[in-house]
């Protein structure tokens, strides 16, 4: 739905992989409330894998951060898309 602002106060962003540094750069801007997120991204993850943006202490918003809900089925989300492509 739309909300008519930028800040994205009271949202939640559900994704089934760990988001990358943009991605967890524009959660971060947007101010959205919580990430939540299925497979870790030992790669390219900056929601506690590789880097922690959502919760580096010099920033003025740390959305709450939820990781490893359905792992598994995500990662085989994951490699089932990839391996088809």
């Amino acid at each position: 739905a739309r909300t008519g602002e930028w800040r994205l106060s009271g949202c939640t962003l559900v994704v089934t992989l760990e988001p990358c540094t943009m991605c967890a750069g524009a959660a971060v801007l947007a101010r959205v409330d919580r990430v939540v997120y299925g497979a870790r991204d030992e790669k390219a993850g900056a929601a506690g894998s590789l880097w922690d943006v959502v919760r580096d202490r010099r920033l003025n918003h740390r959305p709450e951060v939820v990781e490893g809900v359905l792992a598994g089925d995500c990662a085989g989300l994951l490699t089932d898309f990839f391996r088809a492509r």
